[in-house]
């Protein structure tokens, strides 16, 4: 019977010693919110383990990729970057959904990235110092939007976003936009948004022939930020348009090798 028992000891001991690792690559996950549910998906790199501070992107997706699935979100150019080259991406990865018809701009949509943020860091043990936010076109904006009310991103990467409404916004959604977002309600909203993001490394990234997001949006908003002494980076692709300025930005090793460098100091 002892020797049995020993046995036993020997071959249980190192499952109860170690850490369980967690299951790797994209993940599902759902959150419920105000009675809601919404699926999401994270991302979780191979060489993942619970015993260290991992680093956090959160992607916004762009206009068209909402739902309720919570995969559509995960067919685009930065996932693709994501699964081409993975190991420029040494970090946690949460991909938020918009619901159906809605839009980061939204104070719901942001609750929902909030929460989905919060979820991830807790369950994947992120490095708060390490938090990074990016987004593509209705995504860069959702970027700036998120970004102007929480002060807890160590870098913000934006591909061809803008900042005013754009001309396809119904009345409702500008009346939606001003009242989660006071800049746009100032005098000079990109002054407004670039006082607040001024301690917040940027990088801009937008193509001159942008059909969808004119390309003086980011313009506007880089003299903005530079004016405000923000550390800003900004990338035009002559003649690139809408979605192929994602493909250049995401698939340009130096972008992601730059948001990674970058370090949330710590508070006093």
């Amino acid at each position: 019977m002892n020797t049995i028992r020993t046995v036993l000891l020997v071959f249980f001991l190192p499952l109860i010693s170690v850490p369980m690792l967690a299951n790797t690559g994209f993940l599902d996950r759902s959150i419920t919110l105000k009675g809601r549910t919404y699926v999401y998906q994270v991302y979780i790199p191979a060489n993942y383990s619970p015993t260290t501070a991992w680093p956090v992107v959160v992607y916004l997706h762009g206009n068209q990729h909402q739902g309720e699935d919570g995969m559509r979100q995960t067919n685009a150019a930065f996932a693709d970057a994501v699964r081409e080259h993975r190991s420029w991406f040494p970090a946690v990865i949460v991909f938020p959904q918009a619901s159906t018809r809605d839009y980061w701009f939204t104070s719901e949509m942001q609750q929902l990235v909030s929460a989905e943020l919060d979820r991830t860091m807790t369950e994947f043990h992120g490095d708060p110092a390490r938090i990074y936010l990016t987004g593509f076109s209705m995504g860069g904006t959702g970027t700036y939007c998120l970004a102007y009310h929480q002060n807890r991103f160590a870098a913000l990467v934006i591909v061809a976003g803008r900042v005013e409404a754009g001309p396809n916004y119904t009345p409702e959604q500008v009346v939606s936009d001003r009242e989660a977002n006071a800049f746009m309600t100032a005098s000079d909203p990109f002054a407004a948004l670039a006082a607040r993001l001024s301690r917040t490394p940027v990088w801009v990234l937008h193509g001159s022939g942008d059909e969808v997001v004119s390309v003086e949006q980011s313009r506007r908003l880089v003299a903005a930020l530079k004016n405000a002494g923000a550390q800003v980076k900004y990338s035009e692709y002559p003649g690139v348009n809408h979605v192929e300025a994602a493909q250049k930005a995401y698939f340009d090793a130096a972008v992601i090798e730059w948001m990674f460098q970058q370090r949330r100091p710590k508070l006093p």
